[in-house]
């Protein structure tokens, strides 16, 4: 193959509509993500670059993998195509979480998908690794970033609400009663790493005419 500047190859590559054929899906956090499958991709590339060329990269060991002390993994696709060739990195991961220690399964699924994102970084289906977010509004990291504290920060508060009304304080008569209970609920709080910013101590002394204890 003739050599090819990396802007040739990346008008062709990018000018192809995958979309179609990205079949394959993986739950990230509450985005859904999808894959174009690795021998679809391998059948597009035969038919514009039939000479593109792949390998895994190894480590000292001789692995397709490479591992880091706290026994995650990455692997490294190396492509050429038309003479240009990148190196491509991709964690071992399931749903956006490092798997530690992964098993050939999970390393095998890595390879391809790396594979999948190489072709992407020359231009094929690159738009799979843009979110969807940023592609349907224009949304920026850091706003993705606040609506995920956002939802951690309700998920929390729904665990002190539960807490809250399993322990019963509407049945307490007496503000020794009443402090018992909130005394058990501050416990069942430090325990789950969790703050109290219900009001809801507060709401019921005023409501029963009692002294406010924290």
């Amino acid at each position: 193959m003739d050599m090819l500047t990396r802007a040739q190859i990346w008008a062709t590559l990018s000018d192809i509509d995958v979309s179609e054929f990205c079949t394959e899906t993986e739950i990230v956090g509450d985005q859904v993500l999808t894959y174009l499958p690795w021998m679809k991709a391998h059948e597009i590339m035969m038919s514009v670059y039939p000479e593109y060329h792949w390998e895994f990269t190894e480590d000292p060991q001789s692995r397709e993998c490479h591992y880091f002390d706290d026994g995650s993994a990455e692997v490294r696709c190396r492509m050429t195509i038309g003479g240009q060739t990148n190196i491509t990195y991709l964690p071992v991961h399931r749903a956006g979480k490092a798997i530690s220690p992964p098993n050939a399964m999970d390393i095998n699924t890595a390879k391809q998908r790396c594979r999948v994102k190489a072709m992407g970084e020359f231009g094929l289906g690159y738009t799979m690794w843009l979110s969807s977010q940023i592609r349907e509004t224009g949304a920026s990291d850091d706003v993705q970033s606040e609506q995920s504290e956002t939802n951690q920060e309700e998920e929390e508060l729904q665990k002190v609400i539960a807490i809250w009304d399993h322990l019963k304080f509407d049945e307490a008569k007496t503000l020794t009663e009443a402090q018992k209970l909130y005394d058990k609920f501050k416990r069942g709080l430090t325990n789950r790493g969790l703050t109290d910013t219900t009001g809801n101590w507060q709401a019921l002394c005023k409501e029963n005419g009692w002294r406010v204890k924290k």
